[in-house]
């Protein structure tokens, strides 16, 4: 594939320039941001590389009058301007907190005073956009005022609440050390959500309902919405382990109860213990319940919880690969026989990529069998174009990861946060484990 970006140094340089001023006519004027210190070349086995991230960066100032960092959600091809989506807005709550969370887990976060400063702009931003309710609003508009209507940016019990939670139960760890005034704002963030939670799903009865033939919980966000239960899941661990709670320890075993039940096939019949989405349907985009599973259940002591996770692990992430990865499926249930509804191999997105990884390398973590290592390799390749389109879709030399594949044939040159974001994860996290990348370094 055809590189969009030189490699040359003075190139790259001009690239960050022209993409960290907005020429969409549609965003008003951004405050400029720091100077950007050039990225280091990147190694062999270095992939993490922040520059296009950079370029979706900015700080503005809310109608408030205070200074937040944040990122672009959407960036068109070939230039990756920022733009707005109608009706939403050009950055949110959603990809914010992914931005901080990545930061949060960089080598060196404790001494890069540029990291420092995004990571505090950003998570000055998750703030800002806290409801009176508790909950958080999602979009930010061109005007710099809170989208407080749009369907995707309602403050209420849904994705980006849960990942402002994750996000500020990690940046409290961080900040409590660093600047307690932040951290006690963080802390009473968090108590507004973590109460929200208790009176709106920790008095949930184990009520079930029954879908194509399945039987699904009703205490989940949404119902039986398992991949909003994974993040819930994530953040609330934080927030128990800083401050234990009985109630919010029975909250997150209600969650894993719920996402448990979701887990349909075996290790022989379709679809292969994977833990369902919402409903009958599983898709890729954030499906996050194995690594939560394993990650909380290994330090709860849930061996039940790890045992569920190593099935899907072992079974479907193996199926999957071998069908060249998937969007989605819906299954019907008759008796004890599954039947596949529908089946969709399109559009395949990073974000249905990095929960994979993750989840098999933190089993890893937990029986150290290097064969989950190779297994997180093979999924890696899908980045550099071990996929349906044979495509280079992430781009070590400069960070841009394109949107997904639209088909064999097609790939969504465009490159937002949300897609940017998660390569960067992934990356970052197989940068600790060599025999990861040694193995893509082959594919590549």
């Amino acid at each position: 594939m055809k590189n969009i970006f030189s490699k040359n140094l003075f190139l790259l340089l001009l690239y960050l320039l022209v993409s960290c001023t907005s020429p969409d006519a549609s965003i008003p004027v951004i405050t400029p941001t720091p100077p950007v210190t050039p990225t280091p070349p990147v190694t062999s086995l270095t992939w993490t590389n922040d520059s296009h991230l950079k370029a979706l960066y900015a700080t503005v100032k809310m109608q408030n009058g205070v200074e937040v960092g944040t990122v672009g959600v959407y960036a068109d091809y070939p230039l990756y301007h920022v733009v707005t989506a109608q009706g939403e807005g050009f950055t949110c709550v959603d990809d914010v907190s992914r931005a901080a969370l990545f930061y949060l887990n960089e080598t060196d976060i404790a001494t890069n005073k540029e990291k420092q400063d995004r990571l505090l702009k950003l998570t000055e931003f998750v703030l800002q956009m806290q409801a009176d309710n508790g909950y958080f609003y999602n979009f930010l508009q061109d005007n710099f005022s809170i989208n407080k209507t749009y369907t995707t940016s309602i403050a209420g019990p849904d994705w980006w609440s849960w990942r402002a939670l994750w996000h500020l139960s990690e940046a409290y760890t961080f900040y409590k050390t660093n600047d307690a005034v932040l951290a006690g704002r963080i802390q009473t963030s968090i108590q507004k959500i973590v109460a929200n939670i208790k009176r709106d799903f920790g008095g949930l009865p184990n009520d079930t309902t029954i879908v194509n033939g399945l039987t699904v919980p009703k205490w989940l966000p949404a119902n039986s919405g398992t991949d909003q239960a994974a993040v819930m899941m994530l953040g609330l661990y934080n927030v128990y382990q800083q401050n234990p709670d009985a109630e919010v320890l029975a909250i997150i075993n209600k969650l894993a109860d719920g996402i448990l039940l979701m887990q349909q096939g075996s290790d022989t019949l379709f679809p292969y213990n994977a833990f369902l989405s919402y409903e009958s349907t599983w898709h890729a985009y954030g499906s996050d319940q194995a690594f939560a599973l394993l990650k909380v259940g290994k330090a709860l002591n849930k061996q039940n919880w790890i045992a569920a996770a190593q099935k899907e692990v072992d079974n479907f992430y193996p199926y999957l690969i071998k069908e060249g990865f998937l969007e989605s499926f819906e299954i019907q249930k008759t008796g004890s026989t599954i039947l596949l509804v529908k089946k969709s191999s399109f559009a395949q997105i990073s974000y249905g990529i990095r929960p994979m990884i993750w989840a098999t390398i933190e089993l890893y973590k937990i029986n150290n069998d290097a064969k989950y290592l190779t297994q997180a390799a093979q999924i890696l390749t899908w980045y550099v174009g071990n996929n349906p389109a044979k495509l280079k879709i992430y781009d070590k030399s400069n960070g841009v990861c394109f949107d997904g594949i639209s088909s064999s044939t097609n790939v969504n040159k465009n490159s937002g946060a949300e897609s940017t974001i998660e390569a960067l994860w992934a990356f970052q996290l197989a940068e600790k484990y060599p025999d990861v990348l040694l193995e893509v370094k082959k594919y590549n």
